[in-house]
Order: C-alpha cells, then structure tokens, then sequence
C-alpha cells in the first residue's frame, strides 16, 4: 500500500520533499507548536518546501494540560491560519481531561475563520469517552485516530461514527527522509478528498528560512574591465 499521508516534526529534520512527494506522498501534517512556548523549529522550512514539491499541508499543537485557551492562542499566532485550514489539537497527554480539550475546541471555534477542526488521539480519548457521545466533539470535530498493529482501527463510535484519519504506523520509513522512523497514516476516503481534507494550508507558513548555503563571491578588476554576472540565469552587470 502506498503511503498517501505522513505526519512528521522536528525529529524527522528537513527532508528531501521532491523525493517524498516521488514515493507517493500527497499530504502531510506537521507539528507547529506545544503548551505555551515553544514552536517546532522545521514547521516554516518543512511546509515551505513541501507545498513546493505538491504536497498538501497542515499543522498540529500538543496539547499540554491547563491554559487550552492561552495554548490555542499561541498556536493560532504562530501558524497564522487562512480561512478554512485544517488545525489540529494532538490530544495524547495523560494529565489531560475533556474539560482541557473542550477548552481548546472552543477557543479555534471563537477565532472563526471557519477553520476545519480535528482531535488527534489514541487510547487516552477512547478510555474518557467511552461509548458516551459528547455532543460539543461530535458537532465541531472530526476524528484521526492513533493504534498501531491492527488491520482495522477502533475508536469512540459514540462521539465519532466514523474516523477521518488513521494513523497505523510509527515506524515507517519514505524515501527523503533519512535517519529517523515516519508516522504513517491512512485516510478513510479517495486521495482527492484527502487533498480537500487537508484545507487550504501553507499561504502562510511561516516565516521565511533563511537559506541552507550562501555563496559569497568577492572579484576585484581594473576599473577598465566591464564585469558580468549570471545567476541562476539571470545576468547582472
């Protein structure tokens, strides 16, 4: 089965993303921030770079537990949302409760922009709902669900009839990404809609890195000699 959708962050350094795209990648998501503080230091380059080489971005945040809001808050300031993006609240921390993730919900629904929301989670989520249905997750959210070495996910059908993402693995290995194991993930639909699922992201990524090389060049002439440059193409005089 090809690998249609990767998560990735900081861990998986800056990978080669025409390759990555090349294997078979369309989408990817990417870590932005966590709790309140600290931004993923590869977010701008990786999402920069990826949408470059076709793929379809968006961007997550750790949820730590306490200060939701505050969190949501920095993470919107940092990602700089465009109408309709995908965002993502990674809902794994143990010390978290409902009552931090309502919070979180709540703050991304009060930024509007119609923001397509998603509640990533494994067992954390499954053991607090229950076969409950909370009616605020059912209404605002959707579901990528997180279980490894199954042929087939389960997930809290009381809240979610169904998932939108599943990720199955957290050892994979995509070619343009080297030293360091990928997240792999399967969307529960047509690559088309997985494109449309991501959201218009990556307008704004971040701001912009600074290059990996700089070539300087220092020529010294007769004041009689005409000198002329090209760079990538274009000739400077």
């Amino acid at each position: 089965m090809a690998v249609k959708c990767i998560d990735i962050s900081h861990y998986q350094g800056r990978p080669n993303f025409q390759q990555v795209a090349a294997s078979g990648v369309i989408a990817m998501i990417h870590k932005a921030t966590e709790g309140i503080g600290y931004s993923d230091p590869d977010r701008a380059y990786n999402c920069s770079n990826a949408l470059k080489a076709g793929i379809a971005v968006c961007t997550y945040h750790f949820l730590k537990h306490g200060s939701a809001a505050e969190q949501m808050d920095y993470y919107l300031s940092d990602i700089e949302p465009q109408d309709g993006e995908r965002v993502i609240v990674d809902y794994e921390d143990s010390a978290c409760t409902l009552d931090d993730l309502h919070e979180a919900v709540q703050r991304l629904l009060d930024y509007g922009h119609d923001l397509q929301i998603t509640v990533y989670s494994g067992h954390l989520l499954k053991e607090q709902l229950g076969g409950s249905r909370d009616d605020f997750l059912a209404e605002n959210t959707d579901l990528w669900i997180a279980q490894y070495g199954v042929n087939a996910p389960s997930w809290p059908t009381g809240t979610y009839p169904i998932y939108s993402l599943w990720q199955y693995s957290d050892t994979g290995t995509i070619a343009g990404i080297n030293d360091a194991y990928v997240d792999l993930n399967e969307f529960n639909g047509s690559d088309e809609n997985l494109i449309k699922w991501i959201g218009p992201a990556g307008g704004r990524p971040g701001p912009t890195p600074e290059p990996d090389k700089v070539v300087r060049i220092n020529i010294i002439a007769r004041d009689d000699v005409t000198i002329e440059v090209s760079i990538n193409g274009d000739l400077i005089t």
